[in-house]
């Protein structure tokens, strides 16, 4: 298998981008920003459903990190499922669980409730973004991999941030149900598309009998020159893997795997912290309830922003680990600094942009080098154990959040402690090296 994949890569990487690549792009695009709207749509409507339910924001972190911790089993559980039995089944039914059970929030009547929806919709939320990162990473051409890769995630920090226009424009009229509406049908109205054009995996597809006839037949689309070269004599990676997990840490994998995910730990700590308590702090610093969201949008949308000009510079430098200590290192500068305007709201708000920039350009950015640092046939494992390991930073995160809430420190005291897990993620980040490297 390793020497079809090899050969198909290199012919994808002498040819211009085709139509069917950009497209796969755009749906998984798509997808990921209606993963990333459902992912914030608590942090907008919290402070409401706060005050209408008679109880304190700070109550709602074990909602939060419920649903975090769905996102954790859904990135550990599912995607070696994605590995062993294809992704594109996996992905498409985790779009369909995540769509249905946002709907399912409009019944909720309490905390319990709340919790227990958002932790089954973490589980597809959780399989569907690793699964969409190593598709993506199967059919990008590897000059541009990691640029394609995180123009795919952007899709989440895009869809966060369409979801503070959506109650910027809508709470007002029609109530905290129309954030959660949008939430649920964007992703149901797109799965048919998703389901007619969406491709299965390489590896996947090199497991049918020869000669291979799916892959033949999408190939045509990409690189209608190139045929399936024959297999290696001995063909161990043809059987689909039972434990691919275990891969990530045999053949000199073990130490840059255990950083990484440490890494990402830290990381995702921090980005969880702030989508989930941003627009909460943000008023409590004098901002008005859709000035704090906007604020959190323009935060979101500046990390797609960063992502891309981050992911374009890490297709043409020599280490990229180098380019993303600067990157998570800057975030935690900008986290010193959004505490240091708090009560200034022009500066707050630049500080607020330039910190969106950092955390979640540097995060989007991790995630491509995940799915770039790991073989084919263990890609969307690699990736999603990555995530699913981060998201138990994640998990912390909001209840950390919650917890400092609730002692009543100064905003802040908060948002400078926030640059703690920032700064040691540049840290690990420059021991991650890649075996024989």
């Amino acid at each position: 298998m390793h020497n079809q994949i090899a050969s198909f890569r290199a012919a994808i990487d002498q040819r211009p981008v085709s139509r069917y690549q950009w497209r796969l792009l755009l749906l998984l695009a798509l997808l990921l920003i209606t993963d990333g709207y459902d992912a914030q749509l608590l942090g907008y409507v919290v402070p409401t459903l706060a005050q209408q339910w008679g109880l304190e924001k700070a109550a709602f972190g074990p909602v939060f990190s419920a649903n975090l911790f769905g996102l954790t089993l859904g990135s550990l559980l599912i995607t070696p499922l994605a590995d062993r039995f294809g992704i594109r089944r996996v992905l498409l039914s985790c779009v369909l669980l995540y769509a249905s059970l946002s709907l399912l929030m409009l019944l909720s009547t309490n905390l319990e409730s709340l919790m227990l929806v958002r932790f089954l919709c973490g589980i597809g939320m959780g399989g569907a973004m690793p699964s969409a990162i190593a598709l993506m990473a199967d059919y990008a051409p590897p000059r541009l991999r990691t640029l394609m890769v995180t123009l795919a995630t952007c899709g989440f920090s895009f869809g966060g941030a369409a979801g503070g226009f959506v109650a910027a424009g809508f709470m007002d009229s029609f109530g905290w149900q129309a954030v959660i509406l949008a939430g649920g049908l964007a992703p149901l109205l797109l799965w048919p598309w998703l389901f007619f054009y969406l491709p299965e995996s390489l590896s996947r597809l090199l497991r049918d009998a020869p000669p291979y006839v799916r892959l033949q037949r999408l190939s045509q689309r990409i690189v209608p020159a190139w045929q399936v070269p024959a297999a290696e004599q001995v063909q161990p990676a043809q059987a689909a893997p039972k434990l691919s997990m275990l891969a990530l840490l045999r053949d000199g994998f073990a130490r840059p795997t255990l950083l990484l995910w440490a890494t990402f730990f830290v990381s995702l700590m921090l980005l969880y912290f702030m989508v989930s308590w941003l627009p909460s702090l943000l008023q409590d610093s004098g901002l008005s309830r859709n000035s704090a969201n906007l604020a959190t949008s323009m935060f979101l949308f500046a990390g797609t922003l960063g992502a891309v000009l981050v992911a374009w510079l890490a297709d043409r430098v020599g280490s990229k680990t180098r380019l993303l200590a600067s990157i998570l290192g800057g975030a935690a500068l900008c986290m010193v600094l959004i505490g240091l305007f708090h009560a200034e709201p022009l500066w707050l708000l630049v500080a607020v942009f330039a910190g969106g920039f950092c955390v979640i350009g540097g995060q989007l950015t991790l995630n491509a080098f995940a799915s770039n640092f790991y073989p084919a046939e263990v890609r969307a494992t690699g990736t999603g154990w990555a995530l699913g390991i981060g998201r138990f930073g994640s998990i912390l995160g909001p209840l950390f959040g919650s917890l400092l809430l609730a002692m009543h420190l100064p905003v802040q005291y908060i948002f400078m402690l926030a640059a703690i897990p920032a700064a040691l993620a540049a840290l690990l980040i420059l021991q991650v090296k890649a075996p024989q490297a």
